[in-house]
């Protein structure tokens, strides 16, 4: 797999999320100028993730990345579960190996903290480049580009990586399934500023028997984002924090969807482009990132077991997600028992929580 014996393999990147980034990191530091193109003009500043997990960081160390902003970052040690209102948990988070299972910090300021990193290397992302099309051969995939000048432009390259999110151009071009499902419901995502936020508690998740919740997160001091499976989050933000600043609100919708093989010739997709599942359980960012990692080094390494590791570990973030959203949002008064009594066992015996907390961390 890869270029010939002795040559470091070229690589082209579409896409400059934190996929997209990981990837050129993990390039860059090999001492490969990867090449790393991203449509829009600029890198968006709406934070999306905030649970950053404790796998993550170690993958990021190596680049210089974790220790610079890891200070301002904010460790899950608490966190507090309702249902109907009633306190079901307020739970101290367990370490993992010795340290939080994750740190609330925003993917956006992570990802302005990537970049910084990869031009460091001497690597910048090309921005207002856009992927129109490709072609393979056995030896290269040949790629055309639309320049934000209007002009165009091909390239040749070893590895062509799709990491240009749920609606991949990428992935598309060559034919490769998505396969799964979309969630029923509406979904919408806010953030707000407030002084109102309990001391020493980093997220909290407000359960009904009507199988709504709300899942608050502080990604840093003063700022919450919320999270519910319905329309009108930043309502029933509002009606627990008075004195709410609205920083934005928007809709989206979800599904649980992934590809049967990450691979078609030379082309790969990694990140959400190779798969998407709810934001329930905080897996897409640390996902995307693993895949990055991951990826970039099996390439210049030719590891042949790559595909089959990113397929694995995807069907298995996938399949956790899913569990954990139909247990949260379910209306069967048997399953909310059960789950309910798990979670209030756990917050006087949290060693009943490590497993949970073990896969958030990603260790």
């Amino acid at each position: 797999m890869g270029s010939q014996l002795g040559q470091k393999p070229r690589i082209l990147v579409v896409g400059g999320g934190a996929s997209g980034l990981a990837l050129a990191l993990s390039c860059a530091h090999r001492g490969v100028l990867v090449r790393i193109i991203e449509k829009r003009p600029s890198r968006s500043l709406i934070q999306k993730a905030t649970g950053i997990a404790q796998g993550s960081w170690h993958q990021l160390a190596r680049f210089g990345v974790s220790e610079k902003i890891i200070s301002a970052a904010l460790p899950m040690r608490h966190f507090v579960f309702h249902d109907d209102d009633h306190l079901v948990a307020n739970v101290p988070v367990p370490f993992i190996q010795g340290k939080p299972p994750a740190y609330l910090y925003p993917q956006g300021s992570l990802e302005i903290a990537m970049e910084q990193a990869l031009s460091a290397y001497g690597v910048l992302v090309e921005y207002g480049v856009a992927f129109s099309a490709v072609e393979q051969t056995d030896e290269v995939a040949r790629i055309s580009l639309s320049l934000a000048n209007g002009n165009s432009e091909v390239v040749e390259v070893d590895w062509l990586v799709g990491a240009d999110g749920i609606h991949s151009n990428v992935r598309s071009s060559v034919g490769i399934p998505f396969v799964g499902k979309d969630y029923r419901e509406n979904w919408s995502v806010a953030e707000i500023s407030t002084q109102q936020w309990p001391d020493n508690v980093q997220a909290q998740l407000f359960l009904r028997s009507n199988g709504v919740g709300l899942f608050l997160s502080q990604p840093s001091s003063g700022v919450i984002q919320g999270i519910l499976n319905g329309v009108g989050v930043a309502s029933a933000m509002r009606e627990r924090f008075p004195d709410a600043e609205l920083h934005y609100e928007r809709g989206f919708r979800v599904s649980l969807r992934r590809v049967p093989t990450p691979r078609s010739g030379r082309v790969w997709v990694i990140g959400d482009a190779a798969h998407v599942q709810s934001p329930v359980g905080g897996q897409g960012l640390n996902l995307a990132i693993w895949d990055g990692v991951t990826l970039g080094k099996a390439l210049l390494e030719g590891d042949n077991s790559v595909e089959q590791r990113l397929a694995r570990r995807a069907r298995r973030v996938l399949l956790f997600t899913d569990f954990d959203y139909r247990m949260l949002a379910t209306r069967s008064n048997a399953i909310r028992f059960f789950r309910n009594q798990y979670w209030s066992l756990a917050s006087s015996h949290p060693w009943l929580a490590r497993w949970f907390f073990k896969i958030i961390s990603g260790i």
